[in-house]
């Protein structure tokens, strides 16, 4: 699965805190520093690849991972500040 930031979402650091922000809504919303860098390496890997490396970085098991990956990925889906697709296709 891809990820990407919503329209208008921006992911900032702000007085050392990742806060993504929603320049359509004005919401804001704090990850912290290990939430900022499974959303940063998802965005940039895809979810499947991100699951293998940050399992590796965290020393758990990659279902564990894939769990709590899908439910910050969902979370900020639900609130509209990230979109998904999937990995096939054009």
């Amino acid at each position: 699965m891809r990820i990407a930031l919503a329209a208008g979402t921006t992911l900032t650091r702000i007085e050392g805190k990742d806060v993504l922000f929603s320049t359509r809504t004005g919401d804001s919303f704090g990850l912290n520093e290990t939430a900022a860098h499974m959303l940063r390496l998802a965005l940039e890997t895809g979810s499947n690849e991100a699951e293998t490396k940050l399992a590796g970085e965290y020393n758990v098991a990659e279902d564990e991972l894939r769990a709590d990956l899908n439910d910050l990925i969902g979370q900020l889906v639900q609130l509209k500040l990230a979109v998904t697709s999937s990995d096939q296709g054009g």
